[in-house]
């Protein structure tokens, strides 16, 4: 079982937007995902925008972009193990501690003019390889630092962090990019990470899995994969995760060729600013869509918001292709995030929810590594469609766009999901 120190709360605290703050090692963890994820999206950004000024390819703007994510193809359902082999808490401070130093040497090798593509390319593994490791960890935490009754509340509370970082990361660099030069921008990454560390090594609470003695490494290290795909309600909340983040959330390889090409932002400074203001719209957005969850608990509502918030993931990719200016572009953008937010707020929530501690960190591992594997694999592909003579971003966006509607409109032939549609949002743990 895991070694959990309960928060001293009843399971009826007044419910509230923020209420899940007053708990002082939530806090902690929402803060510091808060910093690691602004980090994160900041350092999207700028890898994307300073390869496509090195190279001019769009298809290098999708490899490291990829190249950001595929370790957690390999990583993740080790990292799944390691959360529940060993104190999360410490796992987590490594993470933070480990993507603190990659990040000090990427924003000094571009302020001495000495980065290359591969340069970025190879520490982009790295981060990626961190960072697949962190978020596994953090999301096996989580639970364990809040009250069952306020779990809910609290993922929501994580979710608008996550999704908000895309506009905290890249408004907090825009002075630099604005009025100095992109380098110095890279610094803010680092200090980002360093903040999250402080608040990391601050939390107090005990938590880990369970790991049987009687089954060797692979057998424990396959156990969340198996999870989920023997319980069906998890493998359907999964799968349509998937196809999501695929079509309609692998836009940062887009983004760079978009504000060029659509919103014709050509020189050097616009070229990293281009996918900065796209980014915030998004992060604003994301924001609003977190924060309208906060305060919805009735489980039907939010079956209902799964469905439509599916929907509109879909529709607003196709909203962006028709924009011609950075205010539209930012509005349809917003709508973007607000979308794509709500829809993977409530997909981590469910998982987590009905998940049992003793599995929860390799079921999330294993439910990370079909996400952003998918999402990872497709900034791929984007960034080389993008180099076809004729693609165009809004072809690509409407197309992968459309495709998605359709798929949430199949998807009521999946009872699982027509019951979360119909029902609500499902809250009984499985059984281990």
């Amino acid at each position: 079982m895991s070694h959990i120190e309960e928060p001293q709360v009843t399971e009826d605290s007044k419910p509230g937007i923020f209420s899940s703050l007053r708990f002082s090692d939530y806090r902690r963890l929402w803060i510091a995902t808060a910093m690691a994820q602004s980090a994160s999206w900041a350092l999207i950004v700028l890898r994307g925008a300073l390869v496509y000024e090195l190279t001019k390819s769009n298809a290098w703007v999708g490899l490291v972009t990829g190249a950001a994510m595929l370790p957690a193809l390999f990583i993740t359902p080790l990292s799944g193990l390691m959360a529940d082999r060993f104190d999360r808490r410490r796992l987590l401070a490594v993470t933070y501690i480990l993507n603190l130093a990659q990040n000090l040497f990427l924003a000094s090798i571009v302020i001495s003019g000495n980065a290359t593509e591969y340069h970025i390319l190879i520490l982009a593994i790295v981060n990626g390889s961190i960072r697949a490791v962190e978020m596994p960890t953090n999301q096996a935490i989580l639970p364990s630092l809040i009250p069952r009754g306020q779990l809910q509340n609290a993922v929501a509370l994580t979710q608008l962090m996550q999704q908000g970082a895309r506009m905290m990361g890249p408004l907090l660099m825009l002075p630099f990019i604005s009025f100095f030069s992109p380098g110095p921008a890279f610094f803010v990454s680092a200090a980002l990470y360093a903040i999250g560390w402080l608040q990391i090594i601050g939390i107090r609470t005990t938590s880990r899995g369970v790991i049987e003695s009687g089954k060797g490494m692979v057998s424990n290290l396959v156990e969340g994969v198996r999870y989920i795909y023997l319980h069906p309600l998890l493998l359907f909340i999964m799968l349509i995760a998937v196809f999501h983040c695929a079509l309609t959330m692998a836009f940062e390889t887009i983004f760079p060729f978009f504000s060029r090409s659509t919103l014709g932002l050509i020189s050097e400074k616009q070229i990293f600013e281009g996918p900065t203001f796209l980014m915030i719209g998004v992060g604003t957005g994301a924001i609003f869509g977190t924060l309208l969850l906060a305060r919805i608990n009735d489980v039907k509502t939010r079956g209902r918001l799964f469905l439509w918030f599916g929907i509109i993931s879909g529709l607003s990719p196709v909203l962006l292709s028709f924009t011609f200016n950075i205010p539209t572009a930012m509005v349809a953008a917003g709508l973007m995030g607000a979308s794509t937010a709500g829809f993977m707020t409530l997909s981590h929530g469910m998982v987590q929810a009905i998940t049992p501690d003793a599995v929860r960190g390799r079921v999330l591992g294993a439910n990370t590594w079909h996400v952003l594997g998918a999402m990872a694999g497709f900034n791929l592909v984007n960034g080389q469609l993008m180099d076809l003579s004729w693609m165009s971003p809004a072809l690509l966006l409407t197309a992968t766009g459309l495709i998605f509607v359709w798929i949430m409109a199949a998807s009521f032939l999946a009872p699982h999901l027509r019951s979360i549609y119909t029902k609500g949002i499902p809250s009984t743990t499985l059984k281990v």
